[in-house]
């Protein structure tokens, strides 16, 4: 009896455990896209736009400065939006940790579903970065709704 008991409570967990890593992750990265577009032509010298994202670089980089002019000229200048990029991306990495580590785990079949979830997740990028472009004061309130979610403790 205690070994049926066993394989009842314990073997789905163990059969579950790579779909809950897989949705996590893939929740995490959603959660991640919207701040991570709004500060993407702020990630440094690692980081270089591909040919489809040079004009949404070029209009935030405009957008950057109606901001400073604008609205918080301390707050928008190039380096701080750097380093709450880089602060944001180590965020991620540190909260996904534990995630990518049962993710290295999981057979090369979950790793296709995760990477199709995340294509989607991107074609919502462009749709972002297309309104980003377009309203610079929108873009002002997304990134700093970003450095706020990052400062919060409760995070």
């Amino acid at each position: 009896m205690r070994q049926l008991l066993f394989i009842c409570v314990i073997l789905p967990n163990f059969c579950f455990a790579g779909v809950d890593a897989r949705m996590l992750y893939i929740k995490a990265v959603e959660g991640f896209s919207t701040c991570g577009n709004a500060l993407m032509p702020w990630g440094g010298n690692g980081w270089r736009p591909d040919e489809a994202e040079k004009p949404y670089v070029l209009q935030a980089k405009i957008n950057r400065t109606k901001m400073q002019t604008e609205i918080d000229e301390a707050f928008y200048a190039e380096a701080n939006l750097e380093e709450l990029y880089v602060a944001l991306t180590n965020d991620f990495y540190k909260k996904t940790a534990y995630i990518t580590a049962s993710l290295k785990k999981l057979p090369a079949e979950d790793h296709s579903m995760i990477w199709n979830n995340l294509f989607e997740i991107d074609k919502d990028a462009r749709l972002i970065r297309n309104k980003l472009v377009s309203d610079f004061r929108l873009h002002a309130e997304i990134i700093k709704m970003c450095a706020d979610g990052l400062n919060d403790p409760t995070n």
